[in-house]
């Protein structure tokens, strides 16, 4: 299996589900050791000039992934830019559901991964918790 995916359901519309998981990233991103690059100097998290970026405490900041496609409010890819040994891209769908937004994730490229970090993102264990982060907004926002 070369991809995995996840999904969540929130009760918003696409455009405002789009809207929060992008504009919004660094209010629901939780933060800890395990969610940074670099967890000494992060400070935050957003999508800017076309990446997905970690901004660092001293001014400086990482990209962690490029921007490939931008479809508000539909569909957003980026390339994941720390894996070295190869082309991995996550893509996160936004389709209207009744009552609200399915939120679905499809993380591509595991076959580049070495077999035990590939095996841990094919369990979903980490986007499963990613996508309870970005719906846990409405829990707190209702």
């Amino acid at each position: 299996m070369n991809s995995v995916q996840a999904g969540v359901t929130v009760l918003v519309d696409p455009a405002t589900a789009f809207q929060i998981f992008t504009d919004e990233i660094d209010r629901w991103y939780v933060r800890g050791r395990h969610s940074w690059v670099d967890p000494d100097r992060a400070v935050g998290i957003r999508f800017e000039d076309g990446y997905l970026r970690e901004v660092w405490s001293d001014g400086g900041h990482v990209d962690t992934g490029r921007i490939v496609v931008w479809e508000p409010p539909h569909r957003l890819v980026w390339a994941d830019l720390l894996n070295p040994t190869g082309r991995m891209e996550i893509e996160i769908a936004f389709r209207p559901v009744e009552g609200g937004t399915e939120v679905l994730l499809e993380h591509r490229g595991l076959d580049t991964l070495p077999p035990d970090v590939a095996g841990r993102i094919r369990r979903g264990y980490s986007w499963n918790i990613v996508l309870g982060w970005f719906a846990g907004q409405w829990r707190a926002r209702v």
